[in-house]
């Protein structure tokens, strides 16, 4: 057994306990957790840190598979989402040892306080060092195609992907990419795929304006770069309205449905999402998006609505950094009303119900084994990260 106490624990489950102490086992499991009303208990063995104890953090969107392609796409440079995604395509590249860099990879993010991520997979590439991990994964093989008529080949190549997940007793679904990418057929064919199962899936959401563009107007850059990779876009029903209105009816509404992104989501977006399903989860990656369109969204929009919030880190494609903390400090540098612990919620336990595993993370309780971290050199004064801000897992 190991007692833990800090300036401040932040359970999540309660209200934050100044000096509390936690008791967990050999295992990481959370046997008790003793509110000491600010007053430090002389027991032995006691460990005190200094700072405040908070849950481990879930990374709800991440490709571990894009590791190895760090600093390759130019951000200074890039054309927004439309450029990244021509660069994506012509650039990506498969190394020698590129099992190594996604272990690497791996290890980067378990050593910042990660302990679930949800990951996007195109291909096995990652498989291999997810069953290994000490984290926790929900891979999410990603599906896009330029046509209706390459849709059942490519839904097959995803199942057969599917399949060999499933062999290394890893969770996963089939999801699509994003509205501009997915044709009808496609969307028709992972819809019906285990219906009656309640899924997790993803999908990127409203990354550039030219994708809201495309499905008002039938116009912008998306369209232009697509269509000459071969994107067929009579294949893709639009409607005269924002992506996100004309795609989320072709979902589940009773899977987990993760919104990756939502740059350029409205509030009228979000209304429509709510109503559509009690289970959407808004997942941003603030460091992403501001390395490939320079913009953030409309934080204050999503909290004004208490709508599920999420964090993640995208991938080294377009991050200098696979860091949760990192993404916490943007999120509280723009949105400065936001309190801590609803930021803490944003990065912990949100991330756990997306990814349907807060029976046993995503805040600290007796029982549970979220993966315990220690956020040193925090600001006391204000409850609020510093720029300096660092964190270790304690367990």
């Amino acid at each position: 057994m190991r007692k833990l106490t800090a300036n401040y624990i932040f359970t999540l489950d309660g209200k934050p306990l100044k000096n509390g102490i936690i008791t967990v086992d050999n295992s990481g499991k959370i046997i008790d957790i003793i509110d000491t009303n600010g007053e430090i208990k002389e027991i032995a063995g006691l460990e005190y840190y200094n700072g405040v104890i908070v849950p481990g953090f879930v990374n709800a969107h991440c490709h571990l598979e894009l590791s190895h392609m760090k600093g390759i796409i130019d951000n200074t440079t890039v054309k927004g989402l439309p450029g990244f995604v021509d660069e994506i395509i012509s650039k990506r590249f498969f190394p020698d040892n590129l099992n190594d860099i996604i272990k690497r990879a791996d290890f980067e993010m378990k050593s910042g306080g990660i302990i679930a991520v949800g990951d996007i997979s195109n291909t096995q590439d990652s498989f291999k060092v997810k069953s290994e991990s000490k984290m926790y994964y929900q891979t999410f093989i990603e599906l896009f195609t330029n046509s209706n008529a390459a849709s059942q080949e490519n839904f097959d190549n995803g199942l057969e992907n599917l399949k060999i997940l499933r062999k290394y007793n890893l969770e996963g679904s089939l999801v699509p990419h994003a509205p501009y990418s997915v044709p009808d057929k496609l969307f028709e064919l992972i819809g019906n795929f285990e219906s009656e199962k309640q899924k997790v899936i993803s999908i990127h959401n409203q990354e550039t304006p030219s994708e809201n563009e495309l499905f008002t107007n039938q116009t912008g850059e998306m369209k232009k770069v697509l269509e000459s990779k071969g994107f067929n876009y009579a294949d893709i029903k639009t409607e005269g309205e924002s992506s996100l209105k004309a795609t989320l009816p072709k979902l589940n509404k009773n899977d987990n449905i993760l919104l990756i992104h939502n740059t350029f989501t409205e509030e009228s977006d979000i209304e429509f999402a709510e109503k559509y399903s009690e289970n959407i989860y808004w997942v941003f990656c603030p460091n992403s998006n501001l390395y490939i369109e320079k913009a953030l969204p409309k934080f204050e929009i999503f909290y004004k609505n208490n709508v599920k919030t999420c964090l993640g880190t995208d991938s080294y494609s377009s991050n200098t950094e696979l860091s949760i903390l990192s993404e916490m400090k943007t999120l509280q540098d723009t949105y400065k009303e936001l309190s801590f612990e609803k930021i803490l919620e944003t990065a912990c336990l949100n991330g756990a119900k997306a990814l349907k595993i807060d029976g046993f993370t995503g805040k600290l309780k007796p029982g549970f084994t979220p993966g315990i971290n220690l956020i040193e050199n925090f600001d006391f004064i204000n409850m609020k990260l510093k720029k300096g801000s660092s964190v270790k897992p304690i367990l």
